[in-house]
């Protein structure tokens, strides 16, 4: 029987989880940290099979917009573009921020 070839989807769990899959634990972990972070209001992917890119709009509280920022930005290297806009909200008190992020896979 011939064996099976690994597929690029199932090497995501590994850059993301100690393992190849991730165990309960770890996804809850993930997702409660996620949560508190910021909203994913609406997203969109394009490319099939391979997602060449991801547009997504983040509802994110007016402390967490700065350090997220960061992370989004720090993402940016070889092969991988990334770019955003940000609209803070709420008058007087700012209480958070709309980002409109832009996910780009360079194509070769």
């Amino acid at each position: 029987m011939e064996e099976q070839k690994e597929r690029g989807s199932s090497k995501v769990w590994a850059r993301v989880f100690e393992s190849d899959a991730p165990t309960d634990e770890e996804l809850t972990r993930s997702l409660a940290t996620a949560a508190e972070g910021y909203r994913v209001r609406r997203w969109w992917k394009y490319g099939q099979p391979a997602i060449d890119r991801i547009k997504a709009t983040l509802d994110v509280p007016f402390d967490n917009a700065g350090p997220l920022v960061q992370d989004l930005l720090g993402a940016n290297g070889k092969g991988l573009q990334v770019s955003l806009d940000a609209f803070p909200y709420g008058i007087p008190d700012l209480e958070g921020v709309m980002i409109n992020v832009l996910f780009e896979r360079e194509i070769q």
